[in-house]
């Protein structure tokens, strides 16, 4: 937990961070959110996913983590999710920031993903409650 809040905040703060360069790799992913497809969003995780959700928080996985998250969004199905920031700190890593509405409730989600073997596969994701 302490490793990935450090790592967030070496994403978010580094001043070599390029947020600016739009890369498509996480558009599947992002769709797939929005459409509140765990079985589609399964194929982008690597072997093991850390989820942090409002009932989970563990490492799992791509198995479990596809049941978890079909469960999240049974629970707080999405009436949108939006892309806050989205960059990299090189050219094998992608993280975004978005925001996930599910009725009046908000959250403020994280996505990491690395590259292994010539595709980007998720390592993380962190939906935070905003209060």
């Amino acid at each position: 937990m302490k490793k990935l809040t450090f790592l967030l905040f070496l994403l978010l703060t580094a001043p070599w961070l390029n947020s600016q360069d739009k890369d498509s790799s996480m558009d599947p992913v992002i769709k797939t959110i929005q459409e509140a497809d765990a079985k589609a969003l399964a194929v982008f995780f690597n072997q093991t996913v850390e989820l942090q959700l409002p009932d989970y928080e563990n490492t799992y996985s791509s198995s479990q983590g596809e049941m978890i998250m079909k469960d999240f969004f049974k629970k707080y199905p999405p009436d949108s999710f939006t892309i806050i920031q989205q960059g990299h700190t090189d050219s094998s890593s992608r993280f975004a920031i978005c925001s996930y509405l599910s009725g009046s409730l908000q959250y403020q989600v994280y996505l990491f993903m690395k590259k292994e073997k010539e595709q980007f596969l998720i390592h993380n994701i962190k939906f935070e409650e905003k209060k």
